[in-house]
């Protein structure tokens, strides 16, 4: 019997064994499956992360899009009155290297030879002369 009780406790040495294996293999199991769930769990947050900066990205781009138009039609405006200020100036200047028309201006005419002599009306009366001043008038 000595020889079955042998067998015996190498059975149950075995079967110790076995079961310690297999606590041993049950702890590293759920230490795997742990790790496994914080990996997860660190994925799906990465992800999140990612989608967020993504829909942040496409937000600034729209704004920037905004942003450029904005500025484009403000240069677009400033450039304009620019032009039309510019033509102002230059169809002024082209009216004033015109000539301009003279406005009649007036004049003095020659003088006609005045008779010498006394002058005299219809009525053919003597006003005087250089030679008969005063109240001497004859008619």
């Amino acid at each position: 019997m000595c020889s079955g009780g042998k067998r015996r406790r190498e059975k149950v040495r075995a079967e110790n064994k076995q079961k310690k294996l297999n606590r041993i293999a049950k702890s590293r199991q759920e230490e795997l499956d742990r790790l496994s769930e914080q990996r997860m769990a660190v994925a799906q947050q990465q992800q999140a992360q990612s989608v967020a900066l993504q829909q942040q990205m496409a937000d600034q781009q729209v704004a920037q899009k905004t942003k450029v138009e904005g500025l484009q039609s403000e240069q677009a405006a400033t450039l304009g009155g620019i032009r039309s200020r510019g033509q102002s100036v230059v169809s002024s200047l082209q009216i004033l290297g015109q000539k301009q028309p003279m406005a009649p201006t007036a004049s003095q005419t020659a003088s006609r030879p005045s008779n010498r002599g006394a002058a005299s009306t219809q009525a053919n009366v003597a006003r005087g002369s250089a030679r008969s001043r005063g109240t001497n008038l004859s008619i």
